[in-house]
């Protein structure tokens, strides 16, 4: 999905598979047109 472009973090269209997250941050993804998931990491 991410090499077709259909994957956005907090709006931002994501082009790299290997990218990191840091852990203690809040993100909302998209996969697609209908499909979000709001994401807390903890440490």
């Amino acid at each position: 999905m991410i090499n077709q472009g259909a994957v956005k973090i907090d709006g931002e269209k994501i082009e790299d598979a290997r990218r990191e997250i840091s852990i203690g941050s809040e993100h909302i993804y998209q996969v697609g047109k209908r499909k979000f998931a709001k994401v807390k990491l903890l440490n």
